[in-house]
């Protein structure tokens, strides 16, 4: 009897003890869900990648370096085309001070937050503001 009574309590423990265990969560500010995506993807469908418009979050890996005349940062489909300032493979990033990751230009970076679209018609590919995450991608390094 001992034995039917230990099966059954350990078959109820094994059916039910996996959702006790916390679900894993995804980074996120203020409960927005985070997306990675590839950059490209964000400039292909900038609408649908849209903080504005669906309230998540996005997480991209780029190449970080100098966009435009001011050299402001922003973050790259592929080194090639941060070393020559191809712009419309780029989206911007609005950062408080950019001096201090200007060391990090030329290298490839995760970097995550709210993308806002380009209003149609304007000539860039929008931007990454409130940035939450800015670091480099190491080797082995995945966006985890």
């Amino acid at each position: 009897m001992t034995r039917i009574v230990t099966v059954v309590l350990m078959m109820g423990m094994l059916h039910f003890g996996p959702s006790t265990y916390p679900q894993d969560k995804r980074p996120s500010s203020e409960g927005r869900r985070l997306h990675r995506v590839s950059l490209i993807r964000v400039i292909a469908n900038p609408e649908k990648f849209d903080g504005d418009n669906n309230g998540d979050n996005i997480r991209v890996v780029g190449c970080l370096g100098g966009a435009g005349l001011d050299d402001a940062p922003g973050v790259f489909v592929s080194d090639s085309d941060a070393l020559n300032g191809v712009l419309s493979n780029a989206v911007d990033l609005n950062v408080r001070d950019s001096n201090s990751i200007r060391g990090m230009y030329g290298k490839y970076v995760i970097v995550s937050d709210s993308y806002h679209a380009p209003p149609r018609g304007r000539d860039f590919n929008g931007y990454i503001e409130n940035i939450l995450e800015l670091k480099p991608l190491k080797p082995g390094n995945t966006s985890k």
